[in-house]
């Protein structure tokens, strides 16, 4: 049995390279415009909506790098929401903490729509996503950022697991497209030592390889 990695999360957060920071302490104010002076159309950059006592509560704005964004402020000017979509049309959506870190991220990128949760000091922690092709996937990282597990189900409808170290995976389940279970224990250098497999006809086969990953014994 070969374990193959089918799907792989792309940790990425749009906190501060995709919103931008907060806009505090700056006063966009100006007199009341009446009806008959309101225009039909306004062209700008950027627009910056202040409550009542001129403190930033929103920004929609074209960053530098071609970002069309819309930034939600609490009273006290920290970035609590984001909407945006780049240049090349990929959007994504970000909630933050009262502190302005990243906490939950909705997007889509290269066809890939993801999930991702980040723990209070801003690491991805939880990452579920659909790839373009149907694949989808569940993955669990450690508070070092490594993946330490994921679930995920293939664009043929073969489910599979994955437990891994820091480095790489070290077990895996899955059942193929045909109905067959197999269990897989990987070294440390990634390749398959032993595996537990259960064949069309129902029987069962337990095969240990070599440190180079070929069969070296089977039972039976």
């Amino acid at each position: 049995m070969t374990i193959k990695e089918r799907i792989g999360f792309a940790t990425l957060t749009i906190a501060g390279a995709m919103l931008g920071g907060a806009l505090s302490g700056h006063f966009f104010g100006g007199a009341t415009a009446g009806a008959a002076a309101t225009p039909k159309l306004v062209t700008a950059q950027k627009f910056v909506l202040v409550d009542s006592s001129g403190n930033t509560r929103g920004e929609f704005s074209v960053t530098a790098k071609g970002v069309a964004q819309v930034a939600v402020f609490d009273g006290t000017g920290t970035l609590r929401a984001g909407l945006g979509a780049a240049a090349d049309g990929a959007p994504a959506l970000g909630i933050f903490g009262k502190d302005g870190i990243a906490r939950a991220e909705i997007g889509l990128a290269s066809g890939n729509a993801r999930v991702i949760l980040f723990d209070p000091s801003g690491k991805p922690e939880v990452a579920l996503g659909v790839a373009y092709d149907g694949q989808d996937g569940l993955a669990l990282m450690d508070h070092d950022g490594h993946r330490r597990a994921s679930l995920s189900v293939s664009a043929d409808g073969s489910p599979a697991l994955r437990l891994a170290d820091k480095e790489r995976t070290r077990l895996g389940l899955e059942v193929t497209p045909d109905g067959l279970p197999g269990l897989a224990l990987l070294s440390n250098q990634g390749r398959t030592r032993a595996a537990l497999t259960l064949n069309a006809d129902g029987a069962g086969a337990l095969t240990l390889f070599d440190d180079s990953g070929n069969p070296a014994h089977s039972i039976p």
